[in-house]
C-alpha cells in the first residue's frame, strides 16, 4: 500500500502545484493552460464526438500496422536466434536499418506508398518490426543449448524446436519486445500523423497548434499518454497469464504480508473474494457487446456505458452472494464443494455477512438502474426488475431456478438478450432483432458455463436433491446438452454472417473453435469431478475470449465504417 501511494504522490503532486502557479500567474495561461482548464477541454472534445473520432483512427492505424509487424518480427527473430546461417544473412541489414530514425523514413515511404493510409500502416510496420525481431532473437539465443540437444537426440525437426523450444523459452523476450512495439508503434503513428495530418490524434493536436489552441494539444497529449498506459497494462496481465512461474516468488512475498495487512484493504480484499470476480465476464462482456452494437449503429455515451456497465457488475455481485447464501444455507455447498465458496467455506465471512453483502449490490445496482430508467425510458425498468428477480430466486424460495431444472434457461436469457439488449437500449433507446440474435450466441456459452458446473456435480446435487438439467436428462443426455450449446453458439454466429444478419468482422470468434472442440471432447470422455471442473474453468475462458473477440469485430466494423 505504502509502495502504491508513492507512486500517487509525484503526479498529484505536479497536478497541484502547476495549478496553483498558473493561479498565481507564475505560469503563463496562454502557454501552460491550468490542469483543470485541459480537463474541461478534454470533456468538451468527448461530449462533440472529436476525440473519440481521432482516437479511433490512430489505434486503427496503430493497431493494423504493428499486426503486420509483430507476426513477421517473431516468425524473423526464431529464425534467426535458432538458424546460424539466417543470423548471418540478416544481421548486417537489421544492424543497419534498426538505429535509423522511422521519422525520417517518412518521405521515402509517402513517395513509395503515397499520402494515404498505406503509407501510415508501412511507417509502423518499419518501426515495429526490427524492435521484436530483435528481443526475440535475443531470447532465443539466451536458451540454454542443452534445450535444443535434447529436442534433437528425440528427433525434433526444425520446426519442432521452434515450436517446442524455442518460442516457450523466449516468450519473456518475446513479450518484452511487443510490449515496447506497442509504446513505439503508438509514438511513430503520433509523430507520423503530425507530418501527415490526415485525421488521428496527432492531426488533432497540429490543428490545434495552428490555431494556438494548447488546451487542446494537451487533452491530445493525455489521450496518448492514458493509451499508452493501458497497453502496458495489457501487456502486464498478459505477461502474468502466459508466465505464470513469474509471479510464484510474487505471491510467497504476498503471503507473508497478509499478517501486516491494513484492515481496509483486508476487506476490500475479502469483499472482491466474495463477490467472484472471475465470474464478471459474464456479465461485462454482453454488456460491452451491446454498447459496441449501438456505437456501430451510430449512438455512444461514455457515461451511460459506463453506469450500464457497473449497475450490471454490481447486480451481477448480488446474485452470487445471494446464490452462495442460499446455497449454503440448504445444504448444496458444503466444506468439501468444489465451488468457489471461500469465504462461507474458510469461515472468513458468516452466512449473514454474506446475504445482506448481497442486498446492498441490489441495492447499488437498483439505485443505478432507477437513473437509467429516468433517463432513458421504462423499458430498462422492466428489464431491470425481471433482472433482480432472477438473480434472488435463481437459488431463493422453494422452487428456485437452480433447483428445478430452468438454470440454464435463465442464465441464457438474462446473460445473453437481456444484457445485451438492455446495453444497446440505454445508447439508441430502441429494440433491434438484430441485437437479440446477435446475443444468442454469448448466452448460449454463458448457459455451457453454468451446464459444465452442473455436470461436474451432478452426483453431489442429486444427493442433495438439486434437479439441475444435467441430473434430469442423465451423464450421456448432458454431454450433448453441453455440445448443443457450445457448438450451436459457432453454428448461430455462422449463420448470422451467411444470412447477412451480420458483419463478417464477427468471424474473429471463430479463432476460438480449437480451444471449443477441445472443451468438448474432455466433456464427453471424463466423468471425473476433477476433470470437469478443468472444464468448467475452460469454458469461462472460452465464453471471455469468443465474447471479446465479437467486441473487436464490431470495433473493426466501425472503424471500416469511418475509413
Amino acid at each position: 500500500m505504502k509502495n502504491r501511494l508513492l507512486t500517487l504522490i509525484s503526479p498529484l503532486a505536479l497536478l497541484v502545484i502547476w495549478e496553483a502557479l498558473v493561479a498565481l500567474d507564475v505560469l503563463d495561461r496562454r502557454f501552460f493552460p491550468a490542469p483543470s482548464e485541459t480537463l474541461r477541454r478534454l470533456a468538451e472534445l468527448l461530449q462533440d464526438g472529436t476525440l473519440q473520432t481521432a482516437t479511433v483512427v490512430t489505434l486503427r492505424r496503430m493497431v493494423v500496422g504493428f499486426l503486420l509487424a509483430a507476426a513477421p518480427g517473431v516468425l524473423v527473430g526464431l529464425l534467426m536466434g535458432i538458424s546460424r546461417t539466417t543470423r548471418l544473412l540478416l544481421s548486417p541489414l537489421v544492424a543497419a536499418l534498426y538505429p535509423v530514425p522511422k521519422i525520417a523514413l517518412v518521405p521515402m515511404v509517402v513517395i513509395l506508398f503515397g499520402i494515404g493510409e498505406a503509407s501510415k500502416y508501412a511507417i509502423v510496420v518499419i518501426s515495429v518490426f526490427f524492435l521484436v525481431a530483435i528481443n526475440t532473437m535475443a531470447g532465443v539465443m539466451n536458451v540454454d543449448e542443452r534445450y535444443f540437444d535434447v529436442a534433437r537426440n528425440n528427433g525434433a525437426r526444425r520446426w519442432d524446436m521452434i515450436w517446442t523450444v524455442a518460442l516457450p523459452a523466449a516468450l519473456p523476450s518475446i513479450l518484452t519486445g511487443i510490449n515496447l512495439g506497442l509504446g513505439f508503434a503508438l509514438t511513430v503513428i503520433v509523430g507520423t500523423e503530425l507530418l501527415l495530418p490526415q485525421g488521428g490524434i496527432g492531426a488533432l493536436i497540429w490543428q490545434s497548434y495552428q490555431i494556438y489552441d494548447i488546451a487542446t494539444i494537451f487533452a491530445g497529449l493525455i489521450v496518448v499518454a492514458l493509451l499508452g498506459w493501458g497497453f502496458n497494462a495489457l501487456m502486464g496481465e498478459l505477461e502474468r497469464q502466459l508466465l505464470p512461474w513469474r509471479a510464484v516468488e510474487g505471491s510467497r512475498r504476498a503471503r507473508r504480508r497478509l499478517e501486516d495487512e491494513p484492515r481496509l484493504r483486508r476487506f476490500v480484499r475479502i469483499w472482491w473474494m466474495a463477490t467472484r470476480p472471475f465470474s464478471f465476464t459474464a456479465s461485462v462482456t454482453p454488456v460491452v457487446l451491446g454498447a459496441v452494437l449501438a456505437a456501430y449503429d451510430g449512438a455512444w455515451n461514455w457515461l451511460l456505458f459506463a453506469l450500464t456497465l457497473v449497475g450490471s457488475v454490481s447486480i451481477h455481485a448480488g446474485t452470487n452472494l445471494v446464490n452462495d447464501y442460499y446455497d449454503w444455507r440448504k445444504g448444496t455447498d458444503t466444506q468439501e464443494s468444489l465451488g468457489p465458496n471461500r469465504p462461507l467455506k474458510e469461515g472468513i465471512l458468516t452466512p449473514q455477512q454474506v446475504f445482506w453483502g448481497g442486498v446492498v449490490f441490489f441495492g447499488f445496482g437498483a439505485a443505478i438502474g432507477l437513473y437509467l430508467v429516468a433517463t432513458r425510458g421504462l423499458f430498462i425498468l422492466y428489464l431491470g426488475i425481471f433482472s433482480v428477480l432472477a438473480g434472488w430466486f435463481y437459488t431463493a424460495g422453494p422452487a428456485a431456478f437452480a433447483y428445478t431444472g430452468l438454470g440454464e434457461v435463465v442464465v441464457f436469457i438474462f446473460m445473453g438478450p437481456v444484457m445485451v439488449l438492455g446495453s444497446y437500449f440505454v445508447q439508441t433507446q430502441r429494440v433491434a432483432p438484430e441485437v437479440i440474435w446477435l446475443s444468442a450466441p454469448v448466452g448460449l456459452l454463458v448457459a455451457a458455463i453454468l451446464h459444465a458446473n452442473n455436470m461436474r456435480d451432478l452426483d453431489a446435487d442429486r444427493a442433495n436433491k438439486k434437479r439441475t438439467l444435467a441430473n434430469l436428462l442423465g451423464r450421456e443426455a448432458s454431454r450433448w446438452e453441453y455440445i448443443l450449446l457450445v457448438g450451436g453458439s459457432y453454428l448461430l454466429l455462422v449463420t448470422l454472417v451467411a444470412l447477412g444478419k451480420a458483419t463478417p468482422f464477427l468471424l474473429l470468434a471463430l479463432l476460438t473453435l480449437p480451444s471449443a472442440v477441445d472443451l468438448i471432447r474432455t466433456a464427453t470422455i471424463y466423468d471425473a469431478p476433477a476433470r470437469l471442473n478443468k472444464v468448467l474453468r475452460g469454458t469461462a475462458t472460452l465464453h471471455g475470449r469468443f465474447g471479446w473477440l465479437m467486441i473487436v469485430g464490431v470495433i473493426a466494423a466501425i472503424a471500416a465504417q469511418v475509413a
